[in-house]
C-alpha cells in the first residue's frame, strides 16, 4: 500500500526567509514527495488569509521563475504563533492533526528592542505553541524550528575576541521553565536578565530561552533547531541577490546607499557573519526531510563561517564602490569606528543637528509632514547604530557541521547584497 504523500505546515510563509523556504520546497517538490503545504498566515478568517497569501506570497518577485499554477499546492490557514494551537480554527486544527507529516516554524520577531514580555510572545511561547500542534500529529515526521546563531552570547563584545560557538544549548544562568511565566507576563525585570545572561537584547535573550523549552519539552519528537547567523539577500535563488526585507545588516546597506546613514559604530576589524537567505531555505528543508531519530534534539548552524564574515573595513570599503560618488551616487561615511566620544560627536554632527534644523525649517514653513519623515529618519539612524552596535563590535566563530559549499567570497558576496538592496529595496536600476 503506497504511503500518503508528505504535507507540510509552514509558519511565517509571509516573511522574507519563509518565502525563500516555500520557493526551495517548490523547487523540490517531486523529489521531497509532499503534495501540499499549509500556510500559517495571521488573519481573521480563510478568505483573509487566502488574499494575504496571494498577495504578499503568490504575488512576490520570489516565485516568479515558478511554473504558472504553482499556487495549487500552497493553502492559506488563518491562524496566530502566540495563541494555543497556533490560533487555529478547530476544523482547521483537526485537519492539520490529520495531515501534517512536517512542521517548519519560520515565524518570530526580529526586532531587538521588543518589550520582554512581546519578544517572549514571539519567540519563545510561538514556538512552544507549534511544538505543542507537532506532538498532535500521528504522522509527524520531523518538526524544525528557526532560531538564531547567536543564542550564545560574546563574554566580551568590545575586546576583539572570537567567540567560538558550537552546535548546542548555550548556558542560561536561571532555570527558563521557573522564568518563563513572569517573562510571558511581563512581571521579570528585562535589564537584569539582560545584565545576568549576557544577551544584547531581548531577542537573542528569548530566542535562547525557547530553545531551552523546546529541549525539555520535547518528548521523544525528531526536531531540530536551526540557527541561521544574519540573513541577508540571496546567492543564488530565486536569483542572485535577492531580498524585501530591510531588516538587520540589509537595513544599514539600504540607509548608506540611499545616502541618510553617515556614521556607523562598529569595530573595523569586526567580521558580520552574513548568510544568504537561500543557502538558509536549504538547510531548513533539508533538515524537515532528513530528520533526526525521534527523541534525538538536533542542532545546526545556518552560517557562512568565520572565513566568509564579512569586516565591518570590507564592509565600508564595498558599500561605498557601489553607492558612492565614484558611482554616481549619494553614499558617504563621515565617521565608522568604535562606539565612544567620536562617535558621538559625529552622530550629532551628520545625523541629530541637520535633521533637528532641516524638520524645524520644514515645520516653520508648515510642512509637518515632510518634518514628521525627517524625525522619523533620525530615529532609524539612532534605532540602527544603537540595535546592531553589538553586533558591528564582535567576532563569532560559529561551528558548523554543514558549511557553505563552495565557501563565501567576502567581497563578491557583499557586491551581491549591494545590488540586491539596490534593486529589491531602493528600487533602482543602473542604466
Amino acid at each position: 500500500m503506497n504511503q500518503a504523500p508528505a504535507v507540510v505546515l509552514l509558519t511565517g510563509a509571509t516573511g522574507f526567509v519563509g518565502k525563500v523556504v516555500l520557493a526551495e520546497l517548490l523547487r523540490r517538490r517531486e523529489a521531497l514527495g509532499w503534495s501540499r503545504v499549509l500556510a500559517l498566515v495571521r488573519a481573521r478568517d480563510p478568505e483573509q488569509a487566502d488574499a494575504r497569501l496571494r498577495a504578499d506570497v503568490v504575488g512576490s518577485q520570489c516565485f516568479a521563475a515558478q511554473a504558472p499554477g504553482f499556487e495549487k499546492f500552497l493553502e492559506a490557514v488563518p491562524g496566530d504563533i502566540t495563541q494555543p494551537g497556533l490560533g487555529l480554527a478547530p476544523d482547521a486544527l483537526a485537519r492539520v492533526r490529520a495531515d501534517v507529516t512536517h512542521v517548519i516554524h519560520c515565524a518570530a520577531s526580529i526586532e531587538f528592542s521588543l518589550p520582554l514580555a512581546e519578544a517572549t510572545a514571539a519567540n519563545a511561547t510561538g514556538a512552544l505553541h507549534a511544538l505543542d500542534v507537532a506532538r498532535s500529529c500521528p504522522r509527524l515526521a520531523s518538526l524544525v524550528i528557526v532560531s538564531t546563531a547567536y543564542v550564545t552570547p560574546h563574554a566580551a563584545p568590545d575586546s576583539r575576541e572570537i567567540c567560538r560557538v558550537e552546535e548546542k544549548l548555550a548556558p542560561l544562568p536561571f532555570d527558563p521553565e521557573a522564568l518563563y511565566p513572569r517573562m510571558r507576563a511581563g512581571e521579570a525585570d528585562a535589564s537584569r536578565l539582560l545584565a545576568a545572561s549576557g544577551h544584547p537584547n531581548t531577542y537573542t535573550l528569548t530566542k535562547c530561552v525557547a530553545e531551552h523549552l523546546v529541549a525539555r519539552r520535547a518528548d521523544g519528537l525528531p526536531v531540530t533547531l536551526l540557527r541561521p547567523s544574519i540573513v541577508s539577500a540571496s546567492r543564488a535563488c530565486p536569483l542572485p541577490g535577492w531580498i524585501d526585507s530591510p531588516a538587520a545588516f540589509a537595513g544599514f546597506v539600504a540607509l548608506i546607499g540611499a545616502g541618510r546613514l553617515r556614521v556607523v559604530a562598529g569595530d573595523l576589524r569586526a567580521r558580520l557573519d552574513v548568510v544568504p537567505c537561500d543557502e538558509v531555505a536549504l538547510r531548513i528543508v533539508e533538515a524537515a526531510f532528513d530528520p533526526p531519530a525521534a527523541g534525538a534534539l538536533r542542532i545546526r548552524h545556518a552560517v557562512s563561517g568565520l572565513g566568509g564574515a564579512l569586516s565591518i573595513g570590507l564592509c565600508r570599503e564595498g558599500i561605498l564602490r557601489h553607492f558612492g560618488a565614484d558611482a554616481g551616487g549619494p553614499a558617504r561615511l563621515d565617521y565608522v569606528g568604535p562606539r565612544g566620544p567620536r562617535f558621538r560627536l559625529a552622530h550629532a554632527l551628520h545625523h541629530e543637528l541637520p535633521g533637528f534644523g532641516a524638520a524645524l525649517g520644514l515645520r516653520l514653513r508648515r510642512q509637518g509632514r515632510l518634518a514628521s519623515a525627517l524625525a522619523r529618519l533620525r530615529e532609524r539612524q539612532r534605532a540602527v547604530n544603537r540595535d546592531f552596535a553589538y553586533f558591528t563590535h564582535s567576532t563569532f566563530d560559529f561551528a558548523s557541521e554543514r558549511p557553505l559549499a563552495p565557501p563565501l567570497d567576502p567581497a563578491d558576496y557583499l557586491a551581491t547584497v549591494c545590488g540586491g538592496v539596490e534593486r529589491h529595496l531602493l528600487q533602482r536600476r543602473r542604466r
